[in-house]
């Protein structure tokens, strides 16, 4: 590190950044519940973005490479020239990097073979009856280790903690068999929620197996109530990110009310620290500070986020990163949505939402017709809706959960919604 930077410091470079990653692991497969292979990896990334201003100082280029730990000083310094010799032929309009930021966080106590074995734990405590099985499942802990300098004095250090499990069940019924796979990702879980996670997956495999298919009705109501929900959110965010802003696709406008009348009040936080969350980063990639910003209040925008750059851009005099969301509850309980008409999604095959355009949607994978008062599971069909058309009176459930680094309400009712079916 000590040896790039000062190559870059005696480089044409106008400015410079450098951003390195260590990461520990540990890993382990297993094909059904028996362990098929296990490692440990440390794994070392190290970017430079190299900056280059043009003489009158009006515009600012930038290119980032990746310096292997292996290159020689001849070799950086080739990547270096290489990286200058890109920036030259970009020219947005000058930005300032962050400046005079430096701390070193005390490392923090994480035992990755303690929280490997708790995981496990977890999952050889899965119960499957006669129909049901793990297929496989693969277990990832890690501990990285980042270090960001720049050259306008940032020197800032931290590390955070992440896990991910990625597990394939089967559920069978009359001869007919179903596969689902699911991704969990947190930073600690007890290990009778990881049973808990995985055990709900057979429930949704019996209930796709048992379902009808999706009717079709181009005004129905929608309740969302899967993991997507985050997703859904998300179009919040996107519309106060500094960078659409700048570039004049962000519809939010500080002071201005983005939901309807007749909807939730609508209260979203970013937060720069959630218990369980993978992105607890005090430091965002410019070596900024993360801090909490409220960007609604009531469904009114209060604030924007975003990178250096596009901040600078709009004229905001500080920024944050979105590590952390938190979007508080609604007027009514789940159970209150419920006794709504209503088709309610929990699985999407890909659930993807557009915050240009607005639109959003997906195949539907496993849903529930009801009428308010009976249920039944369906699948197959599609859902298509634009916020434009359900904002005006959205509305959001008391109850909330948190979704690794998110903290949203557990079920979201929209109107007016076409669904593609039978």
């Amino acid at each position: 590190m000590k040896e790039l930077y000062q190559l870059l410091n005696q480089s044409e470079a106008s400015d410079f950044l450098i951003r390195q990653t260590t990461t520990l692991s540990r890993e382990a497969f297993f094909i059904g519940q028996k362990l098929d292979m296990g490692r440990a990896k440390k794994v070392t990334h190290t970017f430079v973005t190299v900056y280059v201003d043009s003489e009158d100082k009006k515009y600012r280029g930038s290119a980032v490479k990746e310096i292997h730990p292996t290159c020689t000083a001849k070799e950086i310094q080739k990547e270096i020239e290489s990286a200058i010799f890109a920036a030259k032929f970009v020219q947005n309009p000058w930005y300032p990097l962050v400046s005079d930021q430096t701390c070193e966080a005390a490392p923090q106590s994480f035992d990755l073979n303690e929280q490997l074995a708790k995981i496990v734990s977890g999952m050889q405590s899965v119960s499957a009856s006669a129909d049901e099985k793990i297929n496989s499942y693969e277990i990832f802990v890690e501990q990285k280790q980042t270090r960001i300098i720049n050259s306008r004095g940032v020197d800032v250090s931290f590390s955070n903690f992440a896990c991910e499990v990625e597990a394939v069940i089967n559920a069978r019924k009359d001869g007919h068999e179903i596969e689902l796979f699911k991704v969990l990702h947190f930073a600690d879980k007890p290990a009778n929620e990881i049973t808990a996670e995985i055990e709900k997956m057979f429930l949704s495999g019996h209930q796709r197996l048992n379902a009808a298919p999706t009717r079709k009705n181009e005004h129905a109501n929608l309740l969302l109530s899967g993991d997507d929900v985050v997703e859904f959110f998300h179009y919040f965010t996107a519309h106060t990110n500094a960078s659409n802003q700048y570039m004049g696709v962000g519809k939010a406008k500080i002071g201005e009310k983005i939901t309807g009348d007749e909807a939730d009040p609508l209260t979203i936080r970013l937060i720069p620290s959630l218990n369980g969350s993978t992105k607890n980063e005090p430091y965002d990639q410019d070596g900024n500070p993360v801090t909490e910003r409220v960007l609604f209040r009531d469904g009114i925008c209060q604030s924007f986020w975003g990178s250096t750059q596009h901040a600078y851009y709009i004229g905001m005099k500080d920024t944050t990163s979105s590590n952390n969301l938190t979007v508080c509850g609604g007027t009514a309980s789940e159970a209150e949505l419920r006794s709504l008409p209503h088709l309610e999604v929990t699985d999407f095959s890909d659930f993807q939402m557009d915050p240009v355009t607005g639109y959003f949607g997906g195949e539907i994978r496993l849903g529930y017709e009801s009428d308010g008062v009976n249920r039944h599971s369906v699948t197959g069909g599609s859902v298509s809706a634009n916020f434009s058309k359900v904002l005006g009176n959205i509305r959001f459930s008391k109850e909330t959960r948190q979704i690794n680094n998110c903290i949203v309400p557990c079920a979201v009712y929209l109107t007016d919604v076409s669904i593609s079916g039978e």
